[in-house]
C-alpha cells in the first residue's frame, strides 16, 4: 500500500527510504551463524521495564513483502522487544485464513525471544467509516472478517483487543475527528491513536489523545523489507512505541497500553505525557557537579547513558551555551564563566510533550 502525503506537520529532517538496500530473506533461526543484533539502549523509568515495540506490521498474508518469520528476524537484529502482526483483514468470511501469520512466526519468536502478538487491521473508508484500525491480543482474527465496521469492531472489544486508529492523516489533506471517533470513543471501541507512522507524525493527534485520555502509538507500518523502507546507515532505528511495563510479558505489555503508560520514539524524537518523557530524559542525562578550573571558569559535565542523541535550547537568555548537544553513550564538557553560573531553562528541542511543546529542563542549578 502506498502512502500519500498530507497537509501536516512533517518532521523536518526525515529520510528518504534507500530502495536499494538488501532485502532480508527469511533464514532458519538455528542455521544462521552470523546474526548481528543492534541493542537500543534506553533507561527503564519509575519502576518499568521500557520495552520497545512495533504494533503495526504487515507480511505477505495480506499486501506485505516479507514473511512472518522475516518480520520476527529483522526485529530481533534491530533490538525490539515485541512486535504484532496486523495483517488487512479481510470484508469475506472464509475469503483467507488470518491467524496464518502469527501461526507461522511464533516459533520463530519464541527461539528469538521476541514478543509476538496477533492482530490484525480493520480497513475502511474514513467518514463514511473508522478508517484504518489495529486490533491487538486477539485470540481468532478470522471471527474479524466482515463488510461491517462496527460488527468487526464490536468482535475485537469482545474478544479483550486493545484497539487503536491508524496513520488518521493518511490520504486525507486535513487531519479530523469524525463522527465516527466519536462514536468509537463513545463505545469503547478505540483505546489509542496513531501519531507517528512511517514517516508521518499527526501532531494534532497527539493533543487529541491527551484530551481524550487515549494511548500514543508509534510504528511503522512496514510492507516492505525493513531495510527497503529504512536506510540504517543514516538513521538509527525504526519508529517505535516504548511501553512502560511492569515486566516482560504479553499480559503486562496489554496492561500497559490500556493504562496508557507510553512514549513514542521516531526519527530520534521522544514523545508522550510529560511525566514520562522528563523521567526518561532524567535517567538518562546526568549533570556533574560543578568542577572549579580556575578563578574565571568552572567545568560541568553532561552524561547520556541512553542512546538517544539529546539537543538542548537555552531560552533563559542567561549568558550560558544557547545550545547543548548530548549524543547518545557520550559525555560532553560545557565549561562556563563563573559569573555566568546560575540556574537555566532549557527546552529538549526532540523531545514532546505534546503536539507543539518541549520537554523543558533546568540545568545548571
Amino acid at each position: 500500500m502506498l502512502k500519500k502525503t498530507c497537509s501536516l506537520i512533517m518532521i523536518g529532517f526525515l529520510i528518504s527510504a534507500n530502495t536499494f538496500s538488501q532485502v532480508h530473506r527469511a533464514v532458519k533461526m538455528d542455521d544462521y551463524p552470523f546474526e548481528k543484533r543492534n541493542i537500543i539502549n534506553i533507561s527503564n523509568i519509575l519502576g518499568y521495564d521500557v520495552l520497545k515495540c512495533d504494533f503495526h506490521i504487515h507480511t505477505s498474508n495480506s499486501d506485505g513483502d516479507v514473511t512472518a518469520q522475516t518480520r520476527v528476524q529483522e526485529a530481533w537484529e534491530e533490538g525490539l522487544d515485541v512486535i504484532a502482526i496486523t495483517d488487512h483483514i479481510s470484508h469475506n468470511k472464509g475469503q483467507k485464513e488470518e491467524n496464518l501469520a502469527y501461526n507461522r512466526g511464533i516459533n520463530d519468536a519464541k527461539k528469538k525471544g521476541i514478543i509476538l502478538i496477533k492482530g490484525g487491521e480493520i480497513t475502511f473508508d474514513l467518514n463514511p467509516g473508522p478508517g484504518h484500525v489495529n486490533a491487538l491480543f486477539l485470540q481468532d482474527v478470522n471471527k474479524l472478517q466482515s463488510n461491517n465496521w462496527r460488527e468487526a469492531l464490536e468482535e475485537a472489544k469482545k474478544q479483550g483487543a486493545f484497539i487503536f486508529w491508524n496513520h488518521p492523516g493518511w490520504a486525507v489533506d486535513t487531519i479530523r475527528w469524525y463522527d465516527e471517533q466519536t462514536e468509537m470513543l463513545k463505545n469503547g471501541l478505540m483505546n489509542g491513536i496513531e501519531i507517528f507512522n512511517e514517516f508521518e507524525y499527526y501532531p494534532e493527534a497527539m493533543n487529541w489523545s491527551l484530551q481524550k485520555n487515549l494511548t500514543f502509538i508509534s510504528n511503522t507500518d512496514v510492507h516492505k523489507a525493513i531495510d527497503r523502507l529504512y536506510d540504517f546507515n543514516k538513521i538509527k532505528h525504526r519508529p517505535m512505541t516504548l511501553v512502560l511495563s511492569k515486566g516482560k510479558s504479553e499480559a503486562a505489555i496489554k496492561e500497559a497500553l490500556f493504562d496508557g503508560r507510553t512514549m513514542m520514539y521516531a526519527y530520534n524524537i521522544v514523545a508522550g505525557k510529560k511525566e514520562y518523557v522528563n523521567a526518561l530524559f532524567d535517567a538518562s542525562v546526568k549533570q556533574s557537579l560543578p568542577e572549579t578550573l580556575d578563578t574565571n571558569n568552572t567545568r560541568f559535565v553532561f552524561t547520556n547513558g541512553s542512546d538517544i542523541d539529546f539537543t538542548l535550547k537555552n531560552i533563559s537568555k542567561n549568558g550560558l551555551p544557547e545550545t547543548i548537544i548530548v549524543p547518545g553513550q557520550s559525555s560532553v564538557n560545557i565549561i562556563v564563566s563563573n559569573e555566568n553560573i546560575q540556574p537555566a531553562v532549557y527546552e529538549v528541542e526532540n523531545a514532546l510533550v505534546n503536539g507543539y511543546d518541549h520537554l523543558k529542563v533546568t540545568l545548571f542549578k
